[in-house]
């Protein structure tokens, strides 16, 4: 599993979180051997990035971007999809991509550990979700408050 990605990269943070966790790692560990590349301070991390994305085809450069590549370096699979790169798999169609590899390349994973791979990353969107919409709320409530105790206090 050869991922790409640079320390100012914010779904680059959240792919590498994903997958330490303890119960993602173990399942991953079943199959992959986990290889980040940081474009920006490896030597040769961009060129080797661009070398696995012109072997993959055309599509969409972002990162994280990442490859599922054979014991002899062959390209299985990659996380340019039908909408573009997958990046961290976030959106539901990112996530369909992602599982999607994950059935193609799988040799020792289990329908049940993709099945608890995919409900992790529907969970982190349902997580992230609720906590931008309470955020949201919270500052909402504030403004209102802010606004109240001004007329109240006549304008000032």
């Amino acid at each position: 599993f050869l991922h790409f990605g640079a320390p100012w990269c914010g779904w680059c943070h959240k792919l590498e979180e994903w997958m330490a966790r303890p119960e993602v790692a173990a399942r991953l560990g079943k199959d992959f051997v986990d290889v980040k590349v940081d474009e920006d301070r490896m030597a040769g991390g961009m060129e080797l990035k661009k070398a696995q994305m012109a072997a993959a085809g055309p599509g969409d450069g972002g990162i994280p971007w990442f490859v599922f590549l054979d014991g002899d370096g062959k390209q299985l699979a990659h996380s340019t999809g039908p909408q573009g790169n997958t990046g961290f798999p976030y959106q539901p169609a990112e996530v369909a991509h992602f599982v999607t590899m994950l059935q193609a390349v799988k040799k020792h994973l289990t329908a049940d550990d993709i099945a608890f791979l995919r409900q992790s990353l529907d969970d982190n969107r349902t997580a992230a979700e609720a906590a931008r919409a309470k955020a949201k709320a919270e500052a909402a409530a504030k403004r209102a408050q802010a606004e109240k105790a001004k007329a109240e206090s006549g304008g000032e």
